[in-house]
């Protein structure tokens, strides 16, 4: 192979692994050229790829182009066993959007370790994602924040520069990210960073059961020096040159010491003030900076104050949410904005299947329609991140497609999705885990209950201070969780019948089958809870189920926490683990 900037890369390895793997003896080595493409490509990431029995040609205008050609090159050598023929193949392709990235939640609740996030690389790599995002309230270990930052299992700047690194390797961009004015309840919450907080009593808020300081003051100039603080300590272990400051969810803004300001000048002005604040601050450190558009969405006559180099997200994780309309508005006024929309498995436990597709295409639809820069799927861990990393996959694979080719998704039936879960993800062609899946995140819709950001099977474990009825599962009745309970039972011999051929995949069937039996106690949880109404609350459950309920509960604890423990780091496990425990001890306090 002819030398290039990619030699040495991960993609490169991957593929030699591969053409290794089909070469047999007697035949003519496999050769690979490189070179321009035979006609003008509109993209830069565009390349050309001709293959026969006995030549490889690889043709692009760019590295980031030859290292897709390489990436289908070894999807297609993995798709075709060793020991056959490869059928030739002619492709020429480009992506619909130049952003193709992922986000994932490491502050709620669950911390990857490296070696994890390494394989998570891998795999968006091979989906041809091409950034990447670690969400961060307080999981970096940020220099005199031990008391906070430790006992989360934080990120070091060693560890985080590693994972650059092998990201790079990969053709895949690491970008910093850190929230810098709502979602800092997990500092200020601290006595050492109270006094920075708009309410420093507290406020309810949807990511803690108590009353907590949630943003930053936006008229205290304490808050933008202690800002400035983190972004030194953050930023010089990315290459990157584009930061992810949050800014999103300021639902306290006006309530406590800015509310003087917001009174005389608006919420939306003094909104304003703060992020050019924090955008003069990145600028400076010679970052483009990325925030949330939500809050600028709500007062959408301040979307043109946004500086000229400031890249909005929207977001929107329903597949109803009116992201073409929203879209719509930022394309009138930004140079550049992304789309986020989300893998559904959070507040699922085995996620939310046909919303997440809808969700992903219509998402690639609004970017095509009005220009968007790129597609930022998000997976988030609201609730303890009791969802494992394989009710994520079918979201990372089939937002990937959607980014790169939003006609071919759109296209593709559930056998598509299986067999590129089984292919992909689970490096395990034959094991029938993509079906599984599929199928296991449309086990709510049985209940017959319509639901947003969750699903009725979550509800019991997700909400166990909720009475009901309640508006987040109208329409709750026992029979909904007897439904529940005949899909699951059907779902179990469909999970027994799975085969694995790789480690992640083997992995991912101990994974799942625990979801199994979580989601079978909480169905059962659900039905005690919603047979003694009015009121439903766990108080209420006859004490002959709450003892058993209470033991099944502590059991699938200590399980969710070995499992956790494989890819994830201790910090945010107790946390996690009470969200099972906690709910026992209400039921019936251990004699332990």
């Amino acid at each position: 192979m002819p030398e290039s900037a990619l030699s040495g890369s991960g993609t490169e390895g991957a593929l030699r692994a591969c053409l290794r793997s089909h070469a047999r003896a007697g035949e003519p080595e496999l050769r690979l050229s490189l070179g321009p493409l035979s006609a003008a490509s509109t993209h830069p990431e565009g390349y050309e790829l001709h293959a026969t029995r006995d030549t490889i040609s690889l043709k692009a205008d760019s590295d980031q182009g030859l290292r897709w050609a390489m990436t289908t090159l070894t999807q297609w050598l993995r798709i075709n066993a060793p020991g056959r023929d490869c059928p030739g193949i002619h492709v020429v392709d480009e992506p619909d959007l130049g952003e193709r990235g992922v986000m994932l939640d490491i502050s709620r609740d669950r911390v990857p370790t490296l070696a994890t996030a390494c394989q998570l690389v891998e795999l968006l790599a091979s989906l041809k994602v091409n950034r990447l995002q670690l969400y961060t309230e307080h999981t970096f270990a940020y220099t005199g924040a031990e008391h906070i930052c430790g006992p989360a299992s934080a990120w070091t700047p060693d560890e985080i520069s590693a994972l650059d690194k092998h990201a790079a390797s990969w053709g895949i961009e690491l970008i910093p990210n850190q929230q810098s004015f709502g979602h800092m309840h997990r500092w200020l919450s601290h006595d050492s960073h109270r006094h920075l907080s708009e309410v420093p009593e507290g406020v309810q808020h949807p990511f803690h059961p108590e009353k907590q300081p949630f943003s930053l003051c936006p008229v205290d100039p304490a808050a933008l020096e202690f800002l400035e603080g983190l972004y030194d300590q953050l930023l010089p272990n990315f290459q990157s040159d584009t930061f992810n400051v949050g800014l999103d969810e300021t639902f306290d803004l006006g309530q406590g010491r800015s509310r003087d300001a917001v009174r005389d000048r608006g919420v939306a002005a003094v909104y304003m003030d703060f992020l050019k604040s924090v955008h003069e601050r990145v600028a400076s450190r010679g970052k483009r900076m990325q925030c949330w558009a939500d809050v600028v969405l709500n007062h959408p006559e301040v979307v043109p104050e946004l500086p000229a180099d400031c890249e909005p997200i929207l977001w929107g994780y329903e597949a109803t949410h009116p992201l073409l309309e929203e879209a719509e508005v930022l394309s009138r006024s930004c140079a550049s904005f992304q789309i986020a929309p989300g893998t559904s498995s959070w507040q699922s436990l085995g996620g939310r299947t046909d919303n997440c597709i809808a969700n992903l295409r219509a998402a690639a639809a609004a970017a095509r329609a009005h220009g968007a820069r790129g597609l930022l799927i998000t997976d988030w861990g609201d609730r303890g991140h009791l969802q494992p990393m394989p009710i994520s996959y079918l979201g990372f694979l089939h937002g990937a497609e959607c980014a790169w080719n939003g006609a071919a998704a759109e296209a593709r039936t559930d056998g598509d999705l299986a067999a590129q879960l089984d292919h992909h993800a689970f490096r395990s062609p034959a094991a029938g885990l993509g079906s599984f899946i599929l199928e296991l995140g449309r086990a709510s819709d049985a209940c017959g209950v319509k639901t947003e950001n969750l699903t009725t099977l979550f509800y019991p474990l997700g909400f166990p201070e909720r009475t009901l009825p309640d508006e987040r599962v109208p329409g709750l009745e026992p029979a909904s969780y007897q439904r529940g309970r005949e899909r699951l039972k059907d779902l179990r011999p469909a999970l027994t019948g799975t085969s694995a051929s790789s480690s992640e995949a083997e992995l991912c069937r101990i994974e799942l089958s625990w979801v199994l039996d979580l989601l079978n106690a909480s169905c059962d949880l659900g039905e005690a809870r919603a047979s003694c109404q009015p009121g439903g609350l766990l108080s209420d459950v006859p004490s002959s189920d709450a003892e058993a309920l209470a033991e099944r509960l502590r059991t699938l604890g200590e399980r969710h926490a070995d499992l956790w423990m494989i890819r994830s780091r201790p910090g945010g496990l107790q946390d996690s683990v009470w969200r099972l425990h906690g709910i026992a001890d209400m039921l019936h306090p251990s004699t332990g």
